[in-house]
């Protein structure tokens, strides 16, 4: 395994964590989040890698940003340690001192340039809807549309755009909608903006509760994986 070393000559471990975030920590923001999991490798005892400069930043960095009021059974984040330790170690002793209602799940070491940000391609929700038309029929609704146009505002700038592209699949059980979506910095559809786009074309009165990440994936030659897939982790 070729070793990676920083400037100052410590030998430099990236190392992915698959996370869960559960309902009782669902409305802390993602900065409170970021937060929480610094103070969990510091009081770990587990050496990480910092920028340099006058305001040093520890070396992580985290998928997609969930919405606030989310669960998540399926979130990422990749660290830099200036140790080479074991994948196991790593998520022993950052459930040792994360918080309740966040609890890593998975470790693998990634051995890839791209970070888990810039690396997802896709994701999967779902969430309970509530609809005077059956389910199976918005389903058939969304997956048969043209177009599905919404008004889309951030950062104070309101415009429309047609959500049916970022849409890969739908399908509804026992009340509840799951999605398969396309994700990232360039693709990225919220849920949230789903049931918006299906309120204003399909069903008025509808609305969307208890949102839930199921997953996150990144794409190897044509396919969806598992960002601690060894095909996602590894160089070719």
């Amino acid at each position: 395994m070729e070793q990676l070393v920083s400037e100052r000559g410590f030998v430099l471990r990236i190392i992915r964590v698959k996370f869960i975030k559960d309902s009782t920590v669902r409305f802390i923001s993602h900065l409170d989040m970021m937060k929480a999991f610094q103070r969990a490798v510091r009081r770990s005892g587990l050496e990480a890698e910092y920028s340099h400069g006058f305001n040093p930043q520890m070396q992580m960095v985290f998928g997609a940003p969930l919405s606030l009021g989310f669960t998540s059974e399926a979130e990422y984040a990749d660290f830099t340690f200036t140790h080479e330790y074991e994948p196991d170690e790593i998520k022993s002793k950052l459930n040792s001192t994360l918080p309740d209602g966040l609890k890593v799940i998975d470790v693998g070491i990634r051995l890839i340039k791209t970070n888990i940000m810039a690396d997802i391609k896709y994701a999967v929700y779902d969430f309970r809807l509530f609809s005077k038309i059956p389910l199976e029929n918005v389903v058939e609704m969304i997956m048969t549309a043209e177009s599905l146009l919404v008004e889309k505002t951030r950062k104070g700038k309101t415009k429309t755009i047609d959500v049916r592209p970022l849409i890969v699949k739908t399908e509804a059980k026992a009340g509840r909608l799951k999605i398969l979506v396309k994700a990232g910095n360039q693709n990225n559809l919220n849920p949230r903006l789903l049931v918006e786009a299906v309120r204003v074309n399909i069903d008025e009165v509808v609305e969307g509760i208890g949102y839930n990440r199921k997953g996150q994936f990144v794409e190897r030659d044509g396919k969806m994986v598992s960002p601690l897939d060894i095909v996602a982790l590894e160089i070719k």
